[in-house]
């Protein structure tokens, strides 16, 4: 699609990774895993999968969900036929799906068939480079609904669901990824999933990430249709809404920076800092029904302030899985059999300036 190109972060050379030796007999490769650990590899290509789907008397939405389906599971083409010709409800739902999906496209089009291929290479991506750019897109959307909060700018909050699409897309393409990498240790050394213990909590952060897309999204939307009501609000509500909007930003940095570098102190420190504000916050939704006679208005902050925990919510499980990941049996490899304690500044609370792997 043309905005498979734009929507992803320019490639670089590929990292240092050990080799293959070919076995004396050609059926398979050697992977040194290093520490004297080897792995058999096939070097043959991967076989292309294909699906046939019967769409005939689907309900609807049904086929666009297995096209989704279809695509995160990795198959490479899909063949959709249905007894009488496809209708034209199906045929929306087939064109709707492919036109927000990432290297989905109909290449046959026919009144009793869609053939639809997926032309993304399994390997191409590394998932930090994903995951990264997802982030990226994540600060920059809180950072416009704050300035639209604080100075009742609305210019940029419709630039939100264009972000929000493609953040979609880049979800569905981890999920394909990482299901096609649990069937191929060549294509998860490929994507930089180093074992395939992580894969499990790999998925659970990029659907985190992806929630959390729809609850920023959400707060936009709160804002872009009740904005000058929002801003007539008692300046003390208006205030933290916008402190609480930019303390998630931080948050999400320190969450994803620890995630990355497997630091045990930094996301033991984050959840206790989300679980102070949860406490503090619990009463929000009463302080604003009091203080703002606007029925409407007050439903629309009110929305936005559960947004905001719902999204702290999301970064609760992102830092699980960080504490989780480092006591894995491979992560355990790699630091002498315990656990990483490393920190910024171990053991305080991470600081609130961005980290740089994040900006």
């Amino acid at each position: 699609m043309s905005r498979l190109g734009s929507a992803l972060p320019a490639e670089h050379p590929p990292r240092g990774r050990a080799g293959s030796t070919p076995s004396p007999s050609g059926n398979f490769a050697v992977h040194e895993l290093g520490e004297g650990r080897l792995e058999p590899t096939h070097p043959v290509e991967r076989v292309q999968k294909v699906l046939q789907i019967d769409a005939t008397g689907a309900p609807p939405n049904l086929l666009e969900r297995l096209l989704v389906g279809s695509y995160i599971t990795g198959h490479d083409q899909v063949l959709i036929t249905a007894r009488g010709g496809i209708t034209p409800a199906q045929r929306l739902e087939i064109h709707r799906v492919v036109d927000r999906t990432l290297g989905m496209t109909v290449v046959g089009d026919t009144p009793t068939s869609v053939e639809v291929q997926n032309f993304v290479d399994p390997g191409k991506f590394e998932l930090p480079r994903l995951i990264h750019r997802v982030v990226q897109m994540l600060r920059t959307e809180l950072g416009i609904c704050r300035t639209a909060l604080l100075e009742s700018d609305v210019r940029q909050l419709p630039t939100l669901e264009s972000m929000e699409e493609e953040i979609d897309q880049l979800y569905l393409l981890m999920v394909r990824q990482l299901l096609l990498s649990s069937d191929s240790p060549r294509i998860a050394r490929s994507i930089d999933v180093a074992s395939h213990h992580y894969q499990i909590g790999d998925r659970l952060v990029a659907k985190m990430l992806e929630v959390l897309g729809d609850l920023i999204h959400g707060i936009g939307t709160e804002l872009e249709g009740h904005l000058p009501g929002l801003h007539r609000m008692p300046p003390n509500l208006v205030h933290l809404l916008a402190s609480r909007i930019e303390r998630l930003e931080h948050l999400l940095a320190h969450t994803m920076d620890a995630f990355g570098r497997l630091s045990v102190i930094d996301a033991n420190a984050t959840l206790n800092e989300i679980g102070q504000m949860l406490t503090k916050d619990a009463n929000l939704g009463q302080m604003i029904s009091r203080g703002v006679p606007d029925r409407k208005v007050a439903i629309a902050a009110q929305r936005i302030a559960c947004d905001l925990v719902m999204a702290l919510e999301m970064l609760i499980v992102v830092n699980e899985v960080t504490i989780n990941r480092s006591v894995e049996p491979e992560s355990l490899g790699h630091t002498g059999d315990r656990g990483r304690l490393s920190a910024r500044e171990a053991p305080v609370p991470p600081r609130i300036s961005a980290p740089s792997a994040y900006r």
